[in-house]
């Protein structure tokens, strides 16, 4: 009886092992270093989806202009902020004609 039980757990053990060598190797998750994390913090991944035909005209400007996504995005934020203060602008020189 007790040779039989040892023959079972022999035949248990060797397909545990057949099973384990049959996985891929799992990677080992190395932390990043202190600087990394520094840099990671002040520099957040920023993505969007966006149409093939808008992804087609950034790729066009990006050719033909020599700049990077990051520079396209930044033309339209400097863009915005300058159509933003006139309107501001605008707005304060309505109110003062207005005002008696």
């Amino acid at each position: 009886m007790q040779e039989r039980q040892i023959q079972e757990l022999q035949s248990l053990v060797v397909d545990l092992e057949r099973e384990r060598l049959a996985r891929p190797p799992e990677k080992e998750q190395r932390s990043a270093p202190a600087s990394r994390k520094r840099w990671e913090a002040r520099n957040p991944v920023c993505s969007f989806r966006t149409s093939l035909e808008i992804k087609a005209r950034l790729n066009e400007w990006r050719k033909k202009a020599n700049l990077s996504f990051f520079d396209i995005m930044m033309v339209g934020l400097e863009r915005l902020e300058q159509l933003e203060l006139v309107n501001v602008l605008k707005s304060r020189i309505s109110q003062k004609e207005e005002s008696p």
